[in-house]
């Protein structure tokens, strides 16, 4: 068979792989029933979903032709993982609200035609509708500011 979208094709690939990466790190947790969920319910149905769906890319990479993997691409996805691991890092330490912001303003440097003016923005209307959907409808236990903040 000969692979005739690339970028689908490594996509699917990526899917695949980090999917089953997190439901083998769910199984160390209680499945629990579709009546009484237990902690590892949800990663491993993402899970699930989330193979399915690169299952459908690699298939998709076999049948319709695509654009091929750019080259030298590499900055991007550097500065979107630092992205992530700010968040993570600024979750814990100064709390929702500003670890969102992080998250948002450093990943926008991936993206040659953001605009600062626009990623703030889009900052602000994140942390609203995150605070109100996890913090007020959900009430998970996050801590939306720093300690020292309040």
């Amino acid at each position: 068979m000969r692979i005739r979208s690339p970028k689908d094709f490594w996509s699917g690939l990526c899917f695949i792989a980090i999917a089953v990466a997190f439901m083998a790190l769910a199984t160390r947790y209680r499945f629990g029933t579709a009546e009484k969920m237990g902690p590892g319910f949800f990663p491993i149905m993402v899970g699930i979903l989330q193979a399915g769906l690169g299952a459908i890319l690699l298939g998709r990479s076999f049948v319709l032709d695509g654009p091929p993997v750019e080259r030298g691409r590499l900055p991007p996805l550097a500065i979107t993982v630092v992205a992530v691991v700010l968040f993570g890092l600024a979750l814990d330490w100064l709390g929702l609200a500003a670890a969102i912001a992080v998250l948002v303003v450093v990943g926008a440097y991936a993206d040659r035609s953001a605009r600062l003016v626009e990623s703030l923005a889009l900052a602000v209307a994140l942390v609203f509708f995150s605070v109100v959907m996890f913090v007020w409808i959900l009430g998970l236990p996050l801590r939306v500011w720093p300690d020292w903040w309040t």
